[in-house]
């Protein structure tokens, strides 16, 4: 708590020395997601969960050509630094410096509130990390995004405390084009490396794991315990097309995690579909600077989605079993404003685990958020 104190005052006093220098445009944010769902998993009858998802405030200041953005967040009762990034603003390019998501996986670049699901599917969580300290050049034209990094493996919120000593570089390259009326055809893809833990006592050890469609439930749906971990190259494939009321996104992921002593590499892999369909409204906003979709366009909307995700986790060529999951979701999202929305959905899933004895469990979720977004 004494350094996060320390971190906001000293953000403040660069702001107030910026200010005096010229002019300094300031603008403070804030969201909140409020979230309620009903499932059978895990129980006999059928249980409910409800709480405060996200909470966060922050601010955006720009002077000239620099820019900072800052974001504190209280979710799942944890207080905790969320994008902390000082970037400065080429022609066609920025070079991003601090604590956020490298750029891998579209959808967890996205912001939670422009999402059309409650969270992002289980193989975006299972193949993707937190945010990372480090450094990003992205570069954008008409027809291109391309992105390079180089970050710790660690977040700013980790520093010090089971901190691990390695080190990550990913990159993204994206080919788009867009048309007049909305129309928009967008082709990626990415890949990342991290290298062997280094300075560590004893062979690293870890896990892989996935929420699946909701963080409320107590343990994750997936999970592989990997034992004398080593380098790791992860990469994905990527589409997105939008048209005037219809919008399509997918990706496709593969991680394979090398191993000491001789061990076999656990290799994973899995990926997601998932469509819009606009009842009310025109249009899907589209960053062209990061190279991700957005909400849609017209203030007040209506939203039809639905989605399909497969992630396996069990590699039987290396005997880590982290389980198998497919599940099917559909939802309407209303967007009232700007500032406020809700999203309700339904998903049916299959889980399979594969441990020292195998199990299956098939279990409906259906889900609410109330979300505000300023």
């Amino acid at each position: 708590m004494r350094r996060l104190f320390a971190l906001i005052c000293f953000l403040s006093g660069a702001c107030a020395v910026l200010h005096a220098q010229d002019q300094l445009e300031v603008k403070f944010r804030s969201r909140a997601l409020l979230d309620v769902a009903v499932s059978g998993y895990g129980k006999e009858d059928v249980q409910g969960y409800y709480r405060l998802e996200d909470f966060r405030v922050g601010f955006k200041a720009v002077y000239g050509d620099f820019e900072m953005k800052t974001d504190i967040g209280l979710g799942g009762g944890k207080l905790a630094i969320k994008d902390m990034l000082l970037n400065y603003h080429f022609a066609h390019g920025v070079l991003a410096l601090g604590n956020g998501y490298e750029p891998f996986s579209m959808d967890m670049l996205i912001s939670t509130a422009d999402m059309r699901f409650h969270q992002s599917a289980a193989s975006v969580l299972a193949f993707t990390d937190s945010r990372k300290l480090g450094a990003t050049y992205h570069f954008y034209s008409d027809n291109w995004y391309l992105a390079t990094g180089i970050y710790t493996h660690n977040d700013i919120n980790k520093i010090g405390e089971g901190q691990k000593n390695a080190f990550v570089s990913t990159s993204r390259a994206v080919w788009r084009k867009r048309e007049a009326g909305h129309w928009l055809i967008h082709l990626g893809g990415a890949f990342s490396f991290r290298s062997k833990e280094a300075h560590a006592s004893e062979p690293p050890s870890g896990s892989r794991s996935s929420a699946g469609i909701t963080s409320m439930f107590p343990a994750s749906l997936l999970e592989a315990e990997v034992y004398d971990m080593g380098t790791e190259v992860k990469g994905l494939a990527e589409l997105l097309c939008t048209a005037p009321r219809f919008m399509l996104q997918a990706e496709y992921f593969f991680d394979r995690m090398n191993r000491t002593g001789g061990r076999q590499a656990y290799r994973s892999h899995g990926g997601y579909v998932q469509g819009g369909f606009l009842l009310k409204g025109k249009g899907f906003a589209y960053d062209s600077m990061y190279g991700i979709p957005g909400r849609p366009l017209t203030p007040r909307a209506i939203e039809l989605v639905a989605r399909f995700n497969y992630t396996d986790m069990n590699d039987w060529r290396s005997g880590i079993t982290g389980g198998e999951e497919k599940d099917l979701s559909v939802g309407v999202n209303f967007y009232l404003n700007n500032y406020f929305g809700v999203k309700v959905n339904g998903s049916y899933v299959w889980v399979g685990r594969h441990c020292n004895a195998f199990y299956q469990k098939n279990f409906f979720l259906a889900q609410a958020r109330l979300q505000y977004i300023f």
